[in-house]
């Protein structure tokens, strides 16, 4: 049958906003937004350096409103203040750099309308200009503030080529990747500087030749230097974690580098997962100033600000490598061909034959498509239990902590983040690790079930989360189902579970908007249903019914024609058994798919232009259904 595939893990290194306002220019004016739109755009295109960088605060206070970005995008003020990169005044650059840099973190739709507006030119100009030949000059006022440019101006054009296959054209056009890499010499220049830059290359270089070769060519000798920095503290940390992600999509095959790199580079990753982020969490928000009864926050000084500022730095820094090291052991343990790039996940899909990947003439599992080095240093490190641990957010009274305090909002942010990221690592993880080495049959249930209560039994609306927890239920039962070669005898596991639990999970299915979780839904309760078949009594067999006729009622409701195609596939999956004849006869399974299919190929002409894998599933689901029903309509006439 014809799957979706997995999901590859989604970068979510997009540049945090930064606030570069100052307490003088934070009231809008009193006229109408028009005329505060037009007031921005003379001020940007006058010629004194007040006028500017009053227009710049003006523009900052404006998008941190999201509604109002598409009037600022839409009145041109990107291709007005974009040129200032170049301005003469060091304060007008770091204004612009700033501010571009926040409008770039809004939406990815955001960046491709910033790319209308020709941003590639002066961010080009200004590396070429600006960062050449740049050292930051200990003598100069203006020091701190150029660093600060050079970094939202890496983070800019981050955001823009994580957004844009068009950015990532011009970037190849230009010297930028020969100008990066001499920032990662940290002799000259800070690792503030030097985290920026690898986290661009960290981007930019994944599935680029073009990239790959300037990299390789440019910046080896500097990244085997980070990649051996002596100590563990979290910035060395995190720029070890960082050279050893951009030394994987430089060379774009894990099967290239040798054996030694690739297990110091697992290694480094596992060290990186050691450190207990909640631990760390909780020991930040004993530190965290609290609000009063009138909620008003009395933040520290002096010494202790200094203090807590550190500490809020180096967690930051820890939860940042922490989710760019589950990032790259995601992209590791993909299902892949050898001779693709690394993080190429075309080949993948999510059940079934998931857990086997197609390599010419043979079908080899997804457990066997990793070097032997790999596969031992994943097991040896236990890198499965520390990227589960990452799916634990801190006790709940920290993050509320954590979230209240504004200089700690963004790290109540990156958890929630680390959490999302962490599933969807073990969503691959679950199709690479051999059963025995994750806790058996039994061990994979428990993460089925813990997995279960975030999407089930929390009242959540953070999509990304439901999405990817119900990924990892949905690769958990796969590999349970699939485990020694596709021996499914023992599905003793689930004997203590109820109706009412599969209740819950229907519930869940019905009031889900989004199609991604649906989908993986539907497909989850069909291979329980299918577990069960192989242990057939009255409660199984009455499970079997209800998730039968509820995915039945599903289809017919169902918009998408893709999330059809997945009910239909799964349908055809579960009652491909002989052992499920009675059961289908007692649902009039066959009537019922009957009944379906002109519904399934009016939706498949309606429909056409869908993603490739899609379409896929959907040619394969429609060619199935009928043989299908004319196979088991012969099978039930003889019962």
């Amino acid at each position: 049958m014809g799957k979706v595939r997995k999901t590859k893990p989604s970068r979510v290194r997009r540049s945090e906003p930064v606030d570069n306002t100052s307490d003088e220019e934070e009231q809008l004016p009193v006229d109408s937004k028009e005329n505060a739109l037009q007031t921005i755009l003379d001020q940007l295109q006058a010629a004194d350096v007040e006028e500017k960088y009053c227009g710049l605060q003006t523009l900052a206070l404006m998008i941190e409103n999201p509604e109002n970005v598409p009037q600022v995008m839409a009145r041109g003020l990107v291709k007005a203040a974009a040129p200032l990169l170049l301005d003469q005044a060091s304060s007008v650059r770091n204004a612009t750099a700033g501010t571009l840099r926040n409008l770039s973190t809004v939406a990815m739709d955001v960046c491709d309308a910033m790319m209308e507006q020709d941003i590639m030119t002066p961010v080009t100009c200004f590396f070429h200009e600006h960062a050449e030949s740049w050292v930051p000059d200990p003598g100069s006022k203006t020091k701190d503030e150029d660093i600060d440019t050079f970094i939202q101006c890496v983070n800019l054009l981050l955001n823009l080529c994580e957004s844009s296959d068009l950015a990532i054209k011009y970037l190849g056009q230009s010297r930028i990747l020969d100008i990066l890499p001499r920032y990662l010499d940290l002799g000259t220049f800070n690792s503030d500087i030097a985290i920026a830059v690898l986290q661009c290359l960290f981007v930019v270089v994944e599935d680029n030749p073009t990239a790959m070769s300037k990299i390789k060519t440019n910046a080896e000798r500097q990244l085997e230097t980070l990649l051996r920095l002596e100590g563990n503290d979290p910035t060395v940390l995190l720029l070890k974690t960082l050279s050893a992600g951009v030394i994987i999509n430089t060379c774009g095959n894990k099967t290239t580098l040798p054996p030694g790199v690739i297990s110091e580079i697992v290694s480094i990753l596992g060290t990186t997962l050691s450190v207990d982020h909640r631990l760390i969490c909780s020991q930040l928000s004993s530190s965290v100033p609290l609000s009063d009864d009138s909620g008003k926050v009395e933040p520290p000084k002096g010494k202790a600000a200094q203090q807590l500022e550190s500490q809020l730095k180096s967690v930051l820094e820890i939860l940042t490598a922490q989710q760019s090291a589950i990032e790259i052991i995601a992209n590791i343990c993909s299902c892949e061909d050898n001779d693709e790039p690394l993080g190429n996940d075309s080949s993948e899909s999510d059940d079934g034959e998931e857990d086997i990947c197609e390599n010419g003439d043979e079908s080899v599992l997804a457990e066997d498509k990793l070097p032997p080095e790999v596969m031992e240093a994943l097991i040896s490190l236990e890198v499965f239990e520390k990227v589960w641990a990452r799916t634990q957010l801190p006790a709940q009274n920290v993050l509320l902590i954590l979230k209240e305090y504004e200089g700690s909002q963004l790290i109540y942010k990156r958890l929630l983040t680390l959490q999302t990221r962490a599933l969807l690592c073990i969503n691959n993880l679950l199709s690479t690790i051999p059963i025995e080495n994750i806790g058996g049959v039994n061990g994979v249930y428990k993460i089925w079930v813990d997995v279960g209560k975030l999407v089930f039994k929390q009242d959540t609306d953070n999509v990304n989360l439901s999405e990817s927890a119900t990924a990892v239920m949905r690769a958990a039962l796969d590999k349970i189902k699939f485990r020694e070669n596709g021996n499914t005898s023992d599905s003793s596991v689930f004997s203590d579970l109820a109706l009412s639990d599969i209740e819950i999970m229907l519930n869940g299915i019905k009031v889900c908007q989004v199609p991604e979780i649906r989908a993986n839904l539907i497909r989850m309760i069909g291979i329980l249903a299918l577990l069960l078949v192989n242990n057939l009594n009255d409660v199984t067999s009455n499970v079997i019914v209800v998730i039968t006729e509820f995915i039945l009622e599903q289809a017919h409701k169902e918009n998408e024609v893709w999330v059809l195609a997945e009910a239909v596939d799964t349908l055809v999956d579960l009652y491909s058994e002989d052992e499920t004849d009675i059961l289908a006869a007692k649902v009039n399974l066959v009537e019922k798919l009957t009944s379906l299919a002109p519904i399934f190929k009016n939706k498949i002409r309606q429909q056409k232009r869908l993603p490739k894998e899609y379409k896929v599933l959907v040619s394969t689901a429609s060619s199935n259904l009928p043989r299908f029903i004319k196979y088991k309509k012969d099978r039930l006439s003889r019962l």
